[in-house]
């Protein structure tokens, strides 16, 4: 969730008879940020491993401590509830303190199949998800609340917690209720599904079985509910601040509650050693744990006939087709990255090469994509019918052209997914939800393209049977290039990086979970150039102190680091 960062100052509470509310972080007086990736493309939260379900589970922590310090308050007896958002916040309180004796979570439960296949991530604010690290179902959370009495309550027509998705969280959960004989079929229970008629929305029957529920946990009353819920206040007389306090954190909270990393220059090689390792086993365990096993990668389908696995371990790439003009050979080949996942790659060269002499493969974003395409239209205008094409650059080509006539080099180009021939939806809605939908399977769409270029590294080299001896360059912009950085970490045998306008922290992209919770991206350029000669191509020569001062204290070769500018556009 968060770390114990303190509770912003203007977590507002208020008891009313014998229960506390806690405002929402973001629908409080002090109003904070709940819709921070969809609305505000702060997808850097998942960076610092941050989420607001943390601030509010904090926030219920915190208020459990307060309700302790009240004589009135019997804290052998704490009940939670809540509707939607408060469902999910009793959800997460009620997993991770046991001070809670009997929750009634409402309408703020579903199983991922229904968040990411049907779709209802659409109509959630950040609130309801956790930093999905460990790639956790949400049947897993309710189970942690075992065994203490639980309800989980919903209507049976609510758009955005469907009540398949409900009822499949229910029976999952009370497997592990039967674990401790806390439910047998046939008999009551400490664990139950209310399910009444309605929308996503409070209603007389939800309410009425919530108050049984206490009252039968809480009291050992099991009498008949005789009140109709009537409200005793109007929401003007709930308010707290005549003038909202100077000192409160709600606003930016985001900024603090998880707290980044700010690693030390080592001193000695065994002391980098040591960090690096770390790093790389924190990378792999905390920021790509969607990235699929070795048995995964075997067990892929084959879609070209062969058996199962016989793709990855033995056979090439399937070439889709292959063209020449001007003296220079075109090929596109295809290759299976992930269950379901189909990359292509292009490739360009000299007729007359026999072997090249260098190999470079460019990692792209739209945009490279977009001018790769426009580059070979020229020639190559009737293999391209069928992709999405910028007008021809002639001038582009014709430098290309004269690049490969000249040097036994050979150009490839790839698109992770997401990108050119591997694209989703291009609408902005559809782009910023299907994100969504990766980081709550905990591989956000950028840790997997990570994993697409290191399968693209090695399909460039079965297809063309490249030996040990044949360098290998990764090129790549932006975000892109960040990609293209963390690639060439897990992949032996990269000569070369030319990264154009890296981002300078892992806050401008890419995204990755939890990274800067250990490391940034100079951090990552120092690990890469350890084994890698780095070329950052940029307008400055700031933001890589870090790795340059790594390298000076190892006495790592004076261009394994490199900064240049930025070449003339083409």
């Amino acid at each position: 969730m968060g770390q114990n960062n303190p509770t912003p100052a203007a977590v507002q509470i208020r008891l009313e008879q014998n229960s506390l509310t806690i405002d929402t972080l973001q629908l409080g007086e002090i109003e904070g940020i709940h819709h921070g990736t969809h609305r505000y493309g702060m997808w850097w939260w998942l960076n610092r491993g941050y989420t607001p379900a943390g601030v509010e589970a904090w926030n219920c922590v915190r208020a459990l401590d307060y309700l302790e310090t009240r004589p009135e308050v019997d804290k052998t007896r704490f009940g939670v509830t809540g509707r939607s958002g408060g469902g999910a916040y009793s959800w997460w309180i009620a997993a991770i303190d046991e001070r809670i004796k009997v929750a009634v979570p409402t309408a703020g439960i579903t199983d991922l199949q229904n968040h990411v296949v049907d779709g209802c991530v659409e109509g959630h604010c950040d609130c309801m998800f956790m930093v999905n690290t460990y790639r956790w179902d949400y049947p897993q959370v309710a189970a942690l609340v075992a065994p203490r009495p639980l309800l989980i309550s919903n209507t049976d027509s609510d758009g955005i917690f469907p009540l398949d998705g409900v009822v499949r969280t229910f029976d999952k959960v009370r497997r592990i209720y039967r674990l401790f004989d806390k439910e047998k079929k046939g008999t009551s229970a400490d664990v139950a599904l209310n399910i009444s008629p309605g929308p996503h929305k409070d209603t007389q029957e939800l309410n009425t079985h919530e108050f049984r529920w206490f009252n039968h946990y809480l009291k050992g009353d099991d009498s008949p509910i005789d009140s109709r819920a009537p409200k005793y206040f109007q929401p003007e007389e709930l308010k707290v601040f005549a003038k909202l306090p100077e000192d409160q954190i709600n606003t930016k909270v985001h900024e603090t509650f998880v707290g980044k990393a700010q690693p030390e220059v080592p001193k000695d090689k065994l002391t980098w050693e040591n960090v690096r390792n770390g790093w790389m086993t924190t990378l792999r365990d905390k920021s790509f744990p969607g990235w699929p096993t070795k048995q995964d990668i075997f067990d892929l389908e084959d879609p070209f006939g062969n058996t199962p696995g016989a793709v990855q371990r033995n056979s090439h790439p399937h070439f889709a087709f292959l063209a020449s003009r001007d003296g220079i050979h075109l090929a596109a080949y295809d290759f299976w990255s992930d269950f379901g996942i189909q990359m292509r790659i292009f490739t360009l060269h000299n007729d007359a090469l026999v072997k090249p002499e260098l190999v470079v493969l460019n990692a792209l974003d739209d945009q490279g994509w977009r001018e790769m395409l426009a580059t070979i239209r020229p020639a190559f205008e009737p293999e391209l019918s069928q992709e999405m094409l910028l007008p021809a650059n002639d001038k582009s080509w014709q430098s290309t052209k004269a690049m490969l006539l000249k040097f036994p080099w050979m150009m490839c180009y790839v698109c992770p997914r997401g990108v050119g021939p591997a694209s989703f939806d291009q609408s902005e809605k559809k782009q910023i939800q299907n994100r969504r939908r990766f980081y709550l399977l905990g591989e956000p769409l950028d840790c997997m393209q990570v994993w697409d270029v290191r399968q693209a590294i090695r399909h460039v080299r079965r297809a063309n049977q490249m030996d040990k001896d044949t360098p290998l360059w990764l090129q790549a912009t932006g975000s892109t290039a960040g990609v293209a950085l963390y690639a060439s970490l897990y992949e032996p045998g990269i000569k070369r990086l030319d990264l154009y306008d890296l981002p300078k922290t892992h806050r401008d992209g890419p995204t990755f979970l939890n990274v800067e919770r250990f490391l940034d991206m100079p951090q990552a350029v120092a690990m890469a150039a350890e084994r890698t000669k780095v070329v950052i191509y940029q307008d400055d020569d700031s933001g890589w102190e870090y790795p340059q001062a790594v390298a000076k204290a190892l006495k790592w070769p004076e261009e394994q680091i490199q900064i240049r500018r930025k070449p003339a556009e083409k």
